[in-house]
This record gives C-alpha cells, structure tokens and sequence, in this order.
C-alpha cells in the first residue's frame, strides 16, 4: 500500500510536469446536451478513445447504459461500464481488481448522477482520490452529470441545506475530488430545483470562493482549468462576491467562452 502511495505522488509530481491539457465537461442534469457528449468523447481521443462510465452515485448501471447509449454514437474504441458497488456484496479485492483494470487504460472517465456523498464514500474505500487526480492531470478526459458534477468542486455540496433561507452556514460542505480550481463552488440542476439561495450564500460565507451554477440541458467544458465554454440551451450562472453584502451574478449562454482567471474573486 505505502508502494502504490509512493508510486501515486511521483506520477501527481510527473504528470504536472508534462503539462497534459485537461478537459473537463460538466453537465448540470436532465437531458445531457448532444454537443457535451460529442466532445467528451473527442478529447477522450475520439475513434481511440477507451471510456469508463462510473455509476457509483446511484449504485445501479440503468443510467450508466442510457449514457453508453448517447456516447455511443460518436464511435469511441470502446465503452465500459463499472459495476455498482455494495458494501455487503462485493468482494473488495476482486473489486479492486476489476478497478485497476478498468482504469489502466481509461482515456475517459464519465459519473453518472445520484447521491455525491455516495459517490464520494465509494472512491475514498478505493483510495482513489489522488489516483483519479493523476488521470486528470495527465490528459485523462473527465464528465460528470448532475451528481457526478457536484463531485467536481475541493468544497462538494453535500446536498443537505434548507433552502427557504439565504444562510451559508446552513449549507453542508465536505471534500469532493477537487478536479476544478479549489476557489469553485459549483451547484447543478441549478435553476429547475430553485438552488441559487444555497450557492449564492455559500459565496457570501467564503469570499474567497465563486459559484457556478449549471441548469439542466446546460453543460460547461473546462480547458486546462482555465478556459471555460458553456454548452446547451440554458444559461451558464455565476456568482462572486462584490462588497461585504452584495454579489455580482453574470450569465452566460451557448459558446459564450470566458477565462475562469478573470473572475476577480477567483484568488488565482
């Protein structure tokens, strides 16, 4: 174990040092924009492209498939679906087995929605944090929908709130796998189910941080964590803090490309 630990930190190390560019697509709920999974599959290396879907979130493969179904299309090598994982039947180390074997030539990684926290739980048994952030960084292409969005932000909502009132403090935070800049906060089904009150006063509470708020039919493509381009027919919300008791909200439409860095509470 202290082998594979040793071996993960000096491929974190190499792999920011060959500079990869990373592609990440982060698509809001509901149903997943056309162009989203079409460039999800081009970055993963198109016709060469060797997907793993995870449905970890919701522990059952129906929604896996319907997303192998919509990928499909766009002609990857080859498309793989993990199985669910349950605490009481399955076997850890055949299970971990299987992981590694599906990862080790993984050119895409997509979670499909359900419970972050679930998902979340069921990488950390794996210890696969850093390992998934090793893939990130060396040009592994990463999607998420819904909850698998969710799980994209450092500071993850865990979904637990009260959203009849405008109370940071009131909103639970916990560790998500990070792939975005540490200052982003981001929210899906973002404007169907009525979220702003919980990410807006999450931005309130942490004035170092931002929010993204992704609606359904909505996707966001990130380009080396740096170069955003809102996908699909709903709006792109994002939230920073302007004065000790005020915000500024900018929306964003299709193909609307802007720099994450120039946002002024970004820290970056």
């Amino acid at each position: 174990m202290k082998f594979t630990r040793y071996l993960i930190l000096f491929s974190f190390f190499f792999g920011t040092l060959t500079q990869a560019s990373t592609h990440l697509i982060l698509i809001g709920g509901g149903k997943r924009p056309t162009e989203a999974m079409r460039t999800f599959v081009e970055k993963a290396g198109g016709q060469q492209a060797h997907i793993v879907i995870i449905p970890w979130a919701s522990g059952s493969s129906q929604s896996a498939e319907s997303i192998r179904n919509e990928l499909a299309p766009f002609q990857p090598a080859s498309i793989e679906v993990m199985q669910p994982y349950t605490i009481k039947k399955t076997n850890l180390f055949r299970y971990s087995k299987k992981i590694e074997t599906q990862l080790q030539n993984a050119t895409g990684i997509f979670f499909t929605g359900g419970d972050q926290n679930k998902l979340m739980k069921t990488m950390n048994t794996f210890e696969l944090r850093d390992r998934m952030r090793v893939m990130y960084l060396n040009g592994v292409a990463f999607a998420g929908t819904s909850a698998g969005t969710a799980i994209m932000s450092k500071r993850m909502i865990t979904g637990k709130s009260n959203p009849t009132v405008f109370d940071g403090t009131q909103v639970v935070l916990t560790e998500g796998l990070g792939l975005l800049p540490e200052e982003i906060i981001v929210d899906q089904h973002f404007i169907v189910r009525q979220r702003f009150n919980r990410l807006a006063s999450l931005i309130l509470e942490h004035p170092e941080t931002y929010g993204i708020g992704i609606d359904e039919n909505n996707a966001l493509h990130v380009i080396n964590n740096r170069i955003a381009r809102p996908i699909g027919s709903t709006q792109l919300t994002l939230i920073e803090k302007a004065t000790d008791q005020s915000l500024k909200v900018t929306y964003k439409t299709d193909g609307e490309i802007f720099n994450l860095f120039d946002l002024k509470s970004s820290g970056l």
